[in-house]
């Protein structure tokens, strides 16, 4: 939701004022080639930039199609230039910059209303994480979750793809300027950790 237009995150402050909200800052590299692999993944599904679902279920195909498919979605097929043109696509350069998106709801909303926290924290620290967002969101009441509950993972990729290294370092000098300008606002908002730049 970080990426809503002014005029959206204007309603919902109209609407709920008092809202305590979380975000959760991946590291800028990362964050742009799980989307970039799902889109490519997506697209050889059939789907449009944005879809979310697909009627097609891909365990239906036969084995044969799930193959060429598998093939067809894999990144090492693509190009540094492939992917680093559609990391300029309007989409990605709006989800990769974390600053210009928390600076438009923190317009509307106090910086106390808004938690921003490190992706990082989920796999280090998960009950540290979830009880600085129960806190956050005024939960009070003794949350009881074992260690295996907090490191279930969900929405996992079948087969997590390494970045090849000519393709993070073009990546990196990217978002570099994004990272920076997100750890001048962490910073400015008395948080103690940066993203990678």
């Amino acid at each position: 939701y970080m990426t809503l237009p002014e005029s959206d995150i204007a309603e919902i402050h109209a609407l709920f004022p008092k809202l305590r909200i979380v975000f959760i800052a991946r590291d800028l590299v990362h964050r742009a080639w799980s989307a970039l692999t799902m889109a490519l993944r997506n697209n050889v599904q059939g789907m449009q930039a944005g879809q979310f679902q697909n009627n097609t279920n891909t365990t239906d195909l036969d084995s044969v199609t799930q193959n060429r498919m598998e093939k067809e979605a894999d990144p090492d097929r693509q190009t540094d230039e492939y992917f680093m043109n559609r990391l300029e696509h309007s989409t990605h350069t709006q989800r990769s910059d974390y600053a210009a998106g928390l600076r438009r709801w923190l317009q509307y909303f106090d910086a106390e209303q808004i938690l921003i926290v490190n992706y990082d924290e989920i796999s280090k620290d998960p009950k540290g994480l979830m009880e600085k967002v129960l806190t956050h969101i005024g939960v009070t009441s003794e949350l009881e979750l074992s260690m295996s509950e907090l490191q279930k993972r969900f929405n996992v990729a079948t087969k997590p793809r390494p970045i090849r290294p000519s393709l993070r370092k073009k990546m990196e000098a990217y978002l570099q300027p994004r990272a920076k300008e997100f750890n001048g606002l962490l910073k400015e908002s008395g948080y103690e950790w940066t993203l990678k730049e």
